[in-house]
């Protein structure tokens, strides 16, 4: 007989009667914003996941914001709600080796110039066509590059466009999934951090960029604030 059954990603399969369940919630971005993914991926969430989060014996959550759209969105009660936040890799500290460093950029293709990055998977939450638009007149002055590294998901074809309405084909760079042991030296590498995200249940990056040393400059939406404190320049998400 199990003492206690664990679902670790927002949806809780049927369980024998009497046993205690624990639900792991990490953002309800699909809920927030339903346009910014497929509406099949979209139905199917919003039909398990209230159920889910209604039969759970207790849920945990990344952030005070996500246990807030729980109470807020499904009236769940605040005491059901544990918050829980997510750690980072002692791997993530600062990279000062020059071999390393140049051998990172050499794998990824990033040449000699000084770089702007950025994390995550190339989709509408992450507000990258808002980050081309913005980086355009710092492009015009500065030399920096903008590094992303991160899978190409949905509406990739509107990023690109976005990019050649910008006339930044040669100042945007995608590098795709970086390997975990190098993206320590990527963060390390650059000059600046940014994370423009619409919502995030966590935004792990933002420490990830912190324990490495690099400037951060962050989307103040959802749970950004209350991950990134004092250390990292909040701005509106949609402030281009």
């Amino acid at each position: 007989r199990l003492d206690l059954f664990h679902s670790p990603d927002f949806v809780l399969p049927p369980v024998a009667g009497g046993i205690p369940t624990l639900l792991t919630v990490h953002d309800l971005s699909f809920a927030h914003y339903p346009e910014v993914y497929p509406e099949p991926l979209v139905r199917y969430l919003n039909s398990v996941v209230p159920w889910s989060v209604g039969r759970a014996t207790h849920i945990l959550a990344d952030s005070e914001a996500t246990r807030a759209d729980l109470v807020s969105l499904w009236g769940v009660p605040q005491g059901k709600v544990s918050v829980l936040y997510s750690g980072v890799h002692e791997r993530f500290q600062p990279v000062g080796e020059e071999g390393v460093l140049t051998a990172v950029r050499h794998k990824y293709r990033l040449g000699t110039q000084p770089y702007i990055f950025a994390v995550g998977t190339v989709q509408p939450r992450k507000n990258y066509q808002m980050l081309i638009r913005a980086f355009q007149p710092v492009a015009a002055q500065w030399p920096h590059n903008l590094v992303i590294a991160g899978g190409k998901g949905w509406l990739m074809d509107e990023m690109m466009d976005e990019i050649a309405r910008q006339g930044l084909e040669e100042r945007v760079r995608f590098v795709g999934f970086a390997d975990d042991d190098d993206l320590p030296a990527l963060y390390s590498g650059a000059a600046l951090f940014v994370f423009p995200s619409l919502y995030e249940g966590f935004g792990l990056p933002l420490l990830e960029a912190m324990q490495c040393g690099v400037p951060i400059i962050s989307s103040d939406a959802s749970c950004l604030p209350e991950v990134a404190g004092q250390a990292t320049v909040l701005l509106s998400p949609y402030d281009e």
